[in-house]
């Protein structure tokens, strides 16, 4: 990496240049370009994301002498450049910053937010999600289709209905958790 070397409006116009002859386009290219890198590191674990996608982009400008021939989708070869700078990455040694854990929920809190949410259902949609928890391996598997057939439906249909069921107290829980005040 040269350490010196700083990015210029010149530099960065013939990006533009390289990527599109339509400045307009080149800039929204650009844009695209910088969040797919982004992306393509964040989804590998790295918090600095950003900053290898701008080491990507300076690395391509520092070579476009060398790439006016170039032809085929630009995004491809920041992608190339994108893998080569992880690779280069491992043998720095470094590894992704790991993102800190949330500190934990009080079991207390998330049962009593629980109980406050499953009260705010149906008392047959109440019975329904509890009853479908019920039990372990083959037993559940058993209770399970027992309650389909019991409602007249199809496994597949009570599953869907579990699942939104469960959104709904997903939702309930996590605004009953913001609304407790601070330990």
């Amino acid at each position: 990496m040269h350490k010196d070397w700083e990015l210029t409006e010149e530099d960065l116009n013939k990006l533009l240049a390289w990527l599109n002859a339509d400045r307009e386009a080149a800039g929204r290219q650009y844009s695209l370009i910088q969040l797919r890198l982004v992306r393509f590191f964040a989804t590998r674990g790295h918090v600095d994301a950003e900053n290898l996608a701008d080491r990507c982009i300076d690395i391509t400008i520092r070579k476009l002498d060398g790439l006016s021939e170039y032809v085929g989708d630009r995004t491809l070869y920041f992608l190339g450049v994108a893998r080569y700078v992880l690779l280069e990455k491992g043998r720095e040694g470094s590894r992704p910053i790991p993102v800190p854990e949330p500190p934990p929920i009080p079991d207390s809190d998330l049962e009593d937010c629980l109980e406050r949410c499953l009260t705010e259902l149906s008392a047959d949609d109440r019975v329904l999600v509890l009853d479908y928890e019920e039990g372990e391996k083959q037993l559940r598997i058993q209770k399970r289709k027992q309650l389909a057939d019991d409602l007249g439906t199809t496994l597949n249909a009570l599953r869907i209905k579990i699942c939104r069921l469960h959104q709904q107290l997903k939702t309930c829980i996590e605004k009953c958790l913001e609304d407790l005040p601070a330990h």
